[in-house]
């Protein structure tokens, strides 16, 4: 039986508080919990220098006040990957506001500090962007809540927070114990055998957002899902109810797995598992994406040299929302953001009248107005060759042609205010579609002829 059927052990679960959901956590875990411990000091001296600098300074104030200081998560999964990383996560066992404020001196930079959730953040001019935190324990009023925080009572408590066994390896800071790995949850195991494990099997409805960070981290890693963690996430994808789950976390977590470019494994994670559920939309997510995703790519670079201002993350995603519709609306995101991930479902009727040979005119009246995104949207989504060279030719030909002259124009050569002023420029800027009219005066000479016309016609 999945975890989401059995209702009574979840109704006893959200319905404790953080030292029960804790409790339970751990009776449920997937791995066996105990501590084990390596000597790591060899490897933090490979790191990069300022890294290195700032973690034993950081690690000598903590000393300093007989305090205890772990660097934890993606910064300790990533020096067995022998990946960079310049975010780096560190806990803290005693009074974090008065820690912080204290390292902040230390570099000379200004910090955050946030009461509630025991959180701090501060940036070095070497560009290293440290995020604090004390020992917390968390639970959740329902299924997608924010936590509730409170202090934990040691390191082990904390570690019950996080998402997947990789991400739970901690090293002390402390001169005594320097480079010391706490591994309680085997995740060194799962980091040399390329597995993604949950700690525990709420994981999932506690924060359906871990989907998303276990997809990005499967994508970075090529790792995958360990099996029981796998039954889990298929189970909570298509059983759990996703009603309260806030719609902007979601977007922002799919802002950071948009914000890489698009490869196969991603087509094929996003295939495999219907993550769009979170937002409410079913989507079918087509093996055609994989070659569509290529092609964009491409032309996001050809664009992005030519200083085309476009929002790549944005692109990304709306190339999977194409059959989205109308569910993007209530979305709260920039109203140009909407319009992009739009774009196919309101334009894709112009891909049959594009399927032909037009003039350069017929080509602008019917793509005018739509901006570089929707038409890159288009251009991707397009079946045939044709129809792909008349999206080009209008987006590197016709696009940016303008008018030197405009209605006030007209009326100082005596044309009547009406719908004729429209008429004229319309006819003047068809004309100069077509590859002449370049220069104001032969534009103004070319409207006075529209404008004699029109009066003959009158009489």
């Amino acid at each position: 039986m999945g975890i989401i059927e059995r209702q009574d052990l979840l109704a006893v679960y959200y319905a404790g508080n953080s030292r029960e959901q804790t409790k339970y956590r751990h009776e449920y875990s997937l791995v066996e919990v105990k501590k084990r411990e390596r000597d790591l000091s060899p490897l933090l001296k490979k790191l990069p220098a300022d890294i290195l600098r700032f973690l034993e300074i950081a690690g000598d104030l903590a000393e300093k006040y007989q305090l205890r200081l772990y660097l934890v998560g993606g910064q300790v999964r990533d020096i067995f990957l022998k990946v960079e990383n310049r975010d780096l996560d560190l806990v803290l066992e005693g009074d974090l506001e008065s820690y912080i404020r204290e390292l902040a001196d230390v570099f000379k930079v200004q910090y955050i500090y946030n009461a509630q959730f025991r959180t701090g953040n501060l940036v070095l001019p070497c560009g290293l962007n440290i995020d604090l935190a004390g020992l917390r324990r968390e639970s959740y009023r329902y299924s997608g809540a924010l936590p509730d925080v409170e202090p934990a009572e040691d390191i082990l408590e904390d570690l019950f927070r996080r998402d997947y066994t990789v991400n739970s390896l901690v090293l002390s800071l402390n001169k005594a114990e320097w480079g010391l790995l706490l591994d309680f949850f085997n995740g060194l195991e799962d980091l040399q055998e390329g597995k993604l494990r949950l700690l525990h099997p709420f994981s999932f409805l506690d924060d359906p957002i871990r989907i998303i960070r276990g997809i990005r981290l499967a994508v970075k890693t090529g790792f995958t899902f360990e099996e029981e963690s796998f039954a889990l996430l298929e189970e909570v994808l298509t059983k759990a109810d996703f009603s309260r789950l806030s719609l902007d976390r979601v977007l922002k977590e799919m802002e950071l797995l948009f914000a890489s470019p698009v490869d196969p494994a991603l087509v094929a994670l996003l295939r495999s598992y219907p993550v769009f559920r979170l937002l409410k939309l079913e989507l079918e997510i087509d093996e055609k994406l994989t070659e569509q995703a290529r092609e964009l790519e491409s032309y996001l670079a050809e664009f992005g040299e030519k200083n085309y201002n476009i929002e790549e993350w944005v692109m990304r995603m709306a190339l999977f929302l194409a059959d989205a519709g109308e569910g993007v609306l209530n979305w709260k995101v920039r109203s140009d953001f909407k319009e992009i991930f739009l774009a196919y479902y309101r334009y894709k009727h112009l891909l049959v009248e594009l399927d032909r040979n037009l003039a350069a005119d017929e080509l602008a009246a019917k793509l005018k107005g739509l901006r570089d995104e929707e038409l890159l949207i288009l251009l991707v989504k397009a079946g045939s060759r044709r129809i792909k060279e008349n999206i080009l030719r209008y987006m590197k030909e016709l696009k940016d042609i303008e008018l030197k002259i405009n209605g006030r124009d007209l009326l100082a050569n005596g044309l009547e205010p009406g719908p004729l002023i429209r008429e004229i420029l319309d006819e003047v800027y068809r004309k100069r579609l077509k590859g002449s009219l370049d220069t104001r005066e032969e534009q103004l000479a070319y409207a006075r002829d529209l404008i004699r016309k029109s009066g003959e016609n009158k009489e």
